[in-house]
């Protein structure tokens, strides 16, 4: 019953953020992100777009979310940039 009860509320929880921060970031920026309770965001760019970042949120999940129109995901200052600020990297700019 315990573990029923676990179960539930995990995909309580899940849903949740799904449905709050919608599109879920690739693997292999689920596996850098730690597993949070209610501290500091954490952002990480994604790494198919450089007009869009992950941040990662409880139970170490990240979702996809994406820059204002014509700026850049800045990995340094974490936040959106004007691209002329940005070094994307090998991460393709939209």
């Amino acid at each position: 019953m315990k573990n029923l009860l676990f179960g539930v509320m995990f995909l309580t929880v899940v849903s949740l953020a799904a449905s709050q921060f919608g599109i879920p970031c690739p693997a292999a920026v689920n596996a850098k992100c730690p597993v949070i309770g209610g501290g500091q965001a954490v952002f990480f760019g994604h790494p198919d777009d450089c007009s869009k970042y992950c941040e990662c949120v409880d139970l170490g999940l990240a979702y996809e979310l994406s820059c204002s129109p014509g700026l850049l995901w800045d990995d340094i200052r974490d936040t959106c940039n004007w691209p002329y600020n940005v070094n994307c990297g090998s991460r393709p700019q939209p």
